[in-house]
């Protein structure tokens, strides 16, 4: 295992501080999230969902965010949010103020996505989905967390 796990980069909706929140049970801290872009990628639909997909795409560079600090439980939690639509996979991401490459974790499809999907938009997600599905996500997380406090400690 890795002493010094890789930042997650997260280009959808983790990206929204309020399902974030839900899903991890707790709000980050300060200087933990960092504005990024994964260059070589881009957010599209997933199709026939809500969220969306990361496909690689040249040239292009899908806006997120690198969230650092997060528990191993944290990290297994998520991806049992994340669930069976998605593998976590290293990718190479920047800070947006900073021209070097680091390497982050990401959520990747895990079926082939059209490269010409339309492309996915966090605030579209917001104003059309969040005040929907909140709810409903923070309860399915919060039963996932219970369920990984079952089997492990935080």
């Amino acid at each position: 295992m890795n002493a010094f796990p890789l930042p997650l980069f997260a280009y959808g909706t983790l990206r929204d501080p309020d399902l974030l929140a839900a899903v991890l049970g707790r709000s980050l801290r300060p200087g933990t999230i960092h504005p990024a872009r994964a260059p070589g990628f881009r957010a599209v639909h997933y199709p026939n969902r809500i969220y969306p997909a990361l496909v690689r795409m040249p040239g292009a560079a899908a806006e997120g965010l690198l969230i650092t600090g997060l528990s191993p439980f944290e990290r297994d939690l998520l991806d049992a949010y994340e669930g069976d639509e998605y593998r976590r996979a290293p990718i190479a991401a920047m800070l947006v103020d900073e021209p070097e490459l680091h390497e982050a974790d990401a959520y990747l499809p895990v079926v082939a996505v059209p490269t010409n999907a339309d492309d996915w938009s966090l605030s579209r997600w917001q104003a059309e989905h969040k005040p929907r599905v909140l709810v409903s996500e923070s309860a399915e997380a919060a039963r996932l967390r219970d369920k990984l406090i079952a089997i492990r400690p935080n």
